[in-house]
This record gives C-alpha cells, sequence and structure tokens, in this order.
C-alpha cells in the first residue's frame, strides 16, 4: 500500500519505521462539496487490518487493494467521474481516473482488469475521515499518477464534479 506524500514521491506503508518524522499523505478531501480540494493530512493515526485483497491491473501498472474499498472510475471523452465499489468491477469495461494532485494538469484513465484475489492480507492504512478519499500512487516514479480510492463513501455523492481541479 502506497500513498502520496508533500514532496511528491511515493511512501511504502508496508515499512514504516519505529519512528518518522512528519509524514503527511494526500486526499481529495469531499467532505465539504462546495469546497473541493486535495489536502495533505498528517501520518498520525494507522489502522491495521487483514481482509481479502484484490490484484489490480490499471493499464500497465498493478496495485493490490481491500476488497470492500472503491475507486474513483471515468471516462476520458465525457470526464464524468463515478465511485465504484471493486467487488462490482470483475468483467466489465472500467478505467480509473488518475492524476498527480501536485503538479498534474491532465488526467489520465487506465483500463481496469482484476488480475487476482487474495483471501486474506494484512493491511496497513492511514485512518481516513468521512469525505476523504485517499490518493494512492500507481508506480514508484518522481510526480506519480494516482489512482483515488475510499473505504467508506458516506457523504460522497455517486457522481464527483472535480472540474476546477484539473
Amino acid at each position: 500500500m502506497r500513498i502520496l506524500t508533500t514532496d511528491n514521491t511515493t511512501f511504502e506503508m508496508n515499512n514504516i519505521p519505529d519512528e518518522v518524522d512528519d509524514i503527511r499523505y494526500c486526499v481529495l478531501d469531499y467532505s465539504d462539496q462546495q469546497n473541493i480540494d486535495y489536502i495533505f493530512i498528517p501520518l498520525l493515526f494507522l489502522e491495521s487490518f487483514n481482509s481479502p485483497a484484490v490484484d489490480l491491473r490499471l493499464g500497465k501498472h498493478r496495485l493490490q487493494m481491500p476488497m470492500d474499498w472503491s475507486i474513483v472510475i471515468g471516462d476520458k471523452d465525457s470526464g464524468d467521474l463515478e465511485i465504484i465499489s471493486l467487488k462490482q468491477i470483475n468483467d466489465r469495461s472500467f478505467e480509473s481516473f488518475s492524476i498527480n494532485p501536485i503538479n498534474g494538469y491532465m488526467p489520465h484513465f487506465h483500463d481496469i482488469e482484476i488480475m487476482n484475489v487474495f483471501p486474506d492480507v494484512k493491511w496497513y492504512f492511514p485512518k481516513l475521515k468521512y469525505g476523504h478519499l485517499l490518493a494512492v500512487p500507481i508506480d514508484d516514479t518522481a510526480s506519480p499518477q494516482c489512482v483515488f480510492f475510499v473505504k467508506d463513501t458516506n457523504k460522497i455523492p455517486e457522481s464527483l464534479d472535480i472540474t476546477h481541479l484539473v
């Protein structure tokens, strides 16, 4: 599991040292639907849990996520963005929405395919507030593209309007 830090790099959550300096991670804050923005939150609380996982292929990238989470999908022709559960992805043609929240100006869309399902994986995640969508880098490059995932879709509409962000 990866998060995007303020220095526009990927931080691997499975390798957290005992002591860390100020680590902040990126979320798309949808808690106030009139004031949507990317923000960086201090990494203070971690959730640790076991859960089934899906191994996703997003274009040429691979990523594992808990099966009960949801992903932001989009249509590159219309620009409409929606949230869909990872459980509903199988054998359907969806494209993930990705962008670099710090310096990205053009969104990318990647075909989503479930490659495998794992019955029990140990996860470490930052504690998310309602209305926050976690930016998850899909590679380890500088200025990585990020896809957006959320566990609890409370306070988040089915269709997202982030046109003023991109």
